[in-house]
């Protein structure tokens, strides 16, 4: 049976995801926001290469890692391969006797081999060299940037194979794993490349990727979107941020109306703009 050739996203991906009709820069500006959030950006060659290897580890590494990981249709060819029947036996030992445990060994190897050469590298190959190159230039990029860095990218691989696993490889993994990959992790590290972690920006990335999640749900799914909208909001409260709170609730208000819509085209405008008034209230 032949495969369905998959498409993947490229290796690096610096551009703005179009989401239900508006832009959503997603990784990218939650760099930007945790950049922000930290205060500690300075307009000089060191201070700016450090941003440009976020930039790329989040919005073009992560996501390849996770595109490639969770978001393809691995079931597919492990279905394929269940039933597989075709393939010259693999060499076998001298003396081997039919029937016999090197025997079956080197059937299964056959056909393992033809598997691999007719189905899966066809289709899937791509997908695989693209998590073998990611994970490689990502370790290779978060070494550059530090400890903390390297431990958000190995957070961002194991978060990418729980979705794999979690969805069976059907390649319709959960929306808020999602969400901490594209959104979360990225917020942490635009901060951690210039200063330790705080409870604050953990609290607002978590808000981040909620929302995320809400918009890059199979369904627009407002629940997730308001959630994600009220974490942050409640922990401005908490910070006794005036100024921010009330900048923070003027800008919900559109996405309340704009969620009597059919589809929340431009709710994503909105939302980056919180995203950033929370970032300078941390600040």
């Amino acid at each position: 049976m032949s495969a369905t050739p998959q498409t993947f996203e490229p290796i690096v991906r610096l551009t703005a995801q179009w989401r239900r009709g508006g832009a959503w820069l997603g990784p990218a500006w939650a760099v930007l926001c945790g950049v922000i959030a930290s205060g500690g950006f300075r307009w000089e060659g060191y201070s700016l290469a450090q941003v440009a290897m976020a930039l790329i580890l989040a919005e073009g590494i992560w996501t390849t890692l996770w595109a490639s990981l969770a978001g393809v249709k691995w079931d597919e060819p492990l279905a394929r391969w269940a039933t597989w029947t075709t393939g010259q036996p693999f060499v076998q030992l001298p003396y081997t006797q039919p029937g016999s445990p090197a025997a079956r060994l080197s059937v299964v190897l056959g056909q393992l081999r033809a598997w691999l050469k007719e189905d899966f590298m066809p289709s899937y190959g791509s997908a695989l060299a693209s998590v073998i190159l990611a994970a490689l230039i990502a370790l290779a990029l978060a070494m550059m940037l530090g400890a903390p860095a390297i431990l958000l990218t190995i957070l961002a691989l194991s978060l990418s194979q729980l979705g794999l696993v979690l969805c069976r490889g059907n390649g319709a993994p959960n929306p808020f794993l999602r969400g901490l990959v594209e959104m979360t992790l990225p917020t942490l590290l635009g901060f951690v490349i210039y200063k330790p972690l705080t409870l604050e920006i953990i609290i607002a990335a978590i808000g981040f990727g909620i929302t995320y999640a809400g918009a890059v749900s199979a369904r627009w799914n407002i629940p997730l979107w308001n959630v994600g909208q009220a974490v942050v909001l409640g922990l401005l409260v908490a910070m006794r941020h005036s100024v921010g709170v009330f900048a923070l609730a003027l800008l919900w208000l559109p996405q309340f109306l704009l969620q009597a819509q059919p589809m929340a085209r431009n709710a994503q405008w909105w939302s980056m703009a919180t995203m950033l008034v929370a970032a300078l209230a941390i600040a």
